[in-house]
């Protein structure tokens, strides 16, 4: 039988990706990015839901809705706490497997930061420097450094429109 293989060609897309270590709630967070850097960052009504071999994960997404704006600025949480989606049953009527619920990141090679800021590719340089600076002055953030996003493993995790 013959095989046949298609090859699918992806525009690679490139934006500005800020590591947040906080302890801070979403919420929070984006209310102090909105404060510090000027910025309109909302709640998106639906998260990203993201699927883990063993978790159905979904992950807080703030965007910002300037129309105005030349460029646009997401802030999404990189951890879920959650119960794996499958039921393990031990044949028993009463006997049943306790599962705690565990932590999965939505970017695995950076499992302690907390959250990421991604901007397009519009924003200039210099705006993304004056906001990374910005970033690392609110209150309840521990650190802030860009990522260069063209050696990160898991960038398609972050393309999410």
């Amino acid at each position: 039988m013959q095989s046949h293989k298609m090859l699918l060609e992806v525009e690679d897309e490139y934006f500005y990706l800020i590591a947040i270590y906080s302890s801070l709630e979403g919420y929070k967070m984006a209310y102090f990015i909105n404060k510090h850097l000027k910025i309109k960052l909302e709640r998106e009504r639906r998260d990203i839901d993201f699927n883990h071999a063993e978790y159905a994960a979904l992950y807080e997404l703030y965007s910002q809705k300037d129309p105005n704006s030349s460029y646009s600025i997401d802030l999404v949480s990189n951890k879920f706490k959650g119960k794996p989606k499958k039921i393990l049953s031990s044949g028993s009527l009463f006997e049943e497997e306790e599962l705690s619920p565990q932590e999965v990141n939505l970017i695995p090679e950076y499992n302690k930061v907390d959250y990421f800021l991604r901007m397009s590719e519009e924003i200039h340089p210099k705006e993304f420097t004056r906001m990374l600076s910005k970033i690392g002055q609110i209150p309840g953030v521990q650190a802030a450094y860009a990522i260069d996003v063209d050696n990160l493993k898991s960038k398609q995790n972050l393309i999410f429109e």
